[in-house]
């Protein structure tokens, strides 16, 4: 199962954590962790590629995880925020149809 924790700050979306593995076919050939993957990646490319934001991440094996500095402008937090939360509703539409796939919980930081 992959756990996600998603950060809020104030109500606002302000990053996500990403661990484990769906489970949901042999390795390479997982599509519910594909379908995870390549939606928090996209997010994180949005953050960091599109609106060239200074976000803290790592990624590795089984591991993603993205949250904008602190410091990060009240103006640019609401442009995150529309990428955090379109993320946030593309993995709620996965869990619809992995449901033992996916965990959510949520974190004020």
């Amino acid at each position: 199962m992959v756990k996600v924790i998603v950060f809020r700050e104030q109500g606002t979306v302000v990053g996500f954590e990403l661990t484990g593995h769906a489970d949901q076919g042999a390795y390479g050939e997982d599509i519910a962790c594909a379908g995870i993957s390549a939606i928090a990646q996209t997010a994180l490319l949005g953050i960091t590629d599109v609106l060239k934001l200074d976000a803290a991440w790592s990624q590795q094996e089984g591991h993603l995880r993205c949250e904008l500095n602190r410091e990060t402008a009240p103006e640019d937090r609401e442009k995150a925020a529309v990428v955090f939360d379109t993320m946030v509703a593309g993995l709620s539409s996965l869990k619809e149809a992995y449901p033992k796939s996916l965990k959510f919980s949520y974190r004020e930081v």
